[in-house]
């Protein structure tokens, strides 16, 4: 297991990159079209002033290709097993003079202690600034984002990693707080990663160059990376509680198990707590207005307990919510990551 230490070392280099990778100005447009022409002044003999003009020198200002990547979590991104939807945040910076395509490719260090799981890369095309169900997913590896060179919003683009933190580390261990996992976003030129060769910076690309320029060159930073962690979390209020419901069991009236009036339907209700202790603890489930709970059907772990307000943690209120509420009051205890509780109970289909 990686230390507090490690951590801190991740974090240090993220800060490191985040002050070295500033991006740089963007200077003149590709395509531009440069002129300028010397000129001579002298006097004769007799004293006419005279004055000569060279021929016009022109030139064109080719792409330069460079790009810049940032991560914008500025610490690790604390996260709880079993998490979904857990985000990192980038920004991508197209720092060449004209439009360009850059490749995005997400990796995952194999050195931590888990990978994250069903990793993705999304573009933020809603402009939210945050991850939501709107933004666009993009390829790892083949999938590209267009970017224009100036001063406005279009010469960067906000980008999300997302992915489900695992239950376990990469060795089927369990995790425990302080586990890190350190995911990679790099983002190349199209142009460059179209050569299939590893260019060198001044290197001259005919041809493809953007803006109304011939060619490209090849610029110091073609291709920028930038990483992310992710931390199990740690201290007080990182605790989360992971909750499930199912149906189990169903019994129609002909002793089948169909859902009809009159089926009695078993529901179970799953709880574990993960990473760090929890106190006053209450599982509750309101019975749904067209059922009916079925009296005494309440057990926890396999044991039996009773509707009433008494010396057990279940009780059953019928003046609460539509056709009633099943609570379990764990109140009493602190319960520890890795501790899990069993909820079954009944109802009847009206």
């Amino acid at each position: 297991m990686k230390t507090l230490q490690s951590a801190a070392r991740l974090l240090t280099g993220t800060l490191v990159a985040l002050a070295s990778s500033a991006a740089l100005a963007v200077g003149t447009p590709a395509g531009t079209n440069i002129s300028n022409t010397a000129s001579a002044s002298y006097t004769l003999p007799g004293g006419t002033t005279t004055q000569t003009k060279s021929s016009t020198v022109s030139l064109t200002v080719l792409e330069l290709i460079n790009v810049n990547v940032t991560s914008q979590n500025g610490a690790n991104v604390s996260t709880s097993a079993g998490a979904t939807d857990q985000v990192l945040t980038f920004v991508v910076t197209n720092t060449g003079n004209a439009v360009e395509d850059f490749v995005l490719t997400l990796t995952q260090s194999s050195s931590e202690e888990f990978d994250m799981t069903n990793a993705k890369i999304f573009e933020d095309t809603d402009g939210s600034g945050t991850y939501t169900s709107g933004d666009t997913e993009i390829a790892s590896g083949t999938g590209s984002i267009g970017l224009d060179a100036n001063s406005t919003t279009e010469a960067a683009a906000t980008i999300f990693i997302v992915g489900v933190t695992p239950t376990t580390r990469d060795d089927s261990t369990a995790l425990v707080s302080g586990d890190l996992s350190q995911l990679t976003l790099e983002a190349i030129s199209e142009t460059v990663d179209n050569l299939g060769t590893t260019p060198t910076p001044g290197q001259r690309i005919t041809g493809v160059g953007s803006g109304g320029a011939p060619d490209a060159v090849v610029g110091t930073s073609y291709m920028d990376d930038a990483n992310g962690v992710f931390e199990i979390g740690t201290g007080s209020g990182t605790a989360t509680i992971n909750i499930t419901k199912s149906i189990v069991a169903v019994v129609d009236p002909f002793g089948g198990s169909t859902y009809v009036p009159g089926s009695t339907v078993t529901y179970q209700i799953d709880v574990s707590v993960a990473n760090g202790d929890v106190d006053n603890l209450v599982i509750s489930d309101e019975i749904p207005g067209n059922m009916d709970y079925v009296a005494g059907s309440i057990t926890l772990d396999g044991g039996t307990l009773t509707d009433d307000s008494d010396t057990d943690v279940g009780v059953f209120d019928s003046t609460s919510g539509t056709s009633g509420t099943v609570t379990i009051d764990l109140s009493a205890s602190t319960y520890s990551a890795g501790t899990s509780f069993v909820v079954q109970l009944q109802a009847e289909i009206k």
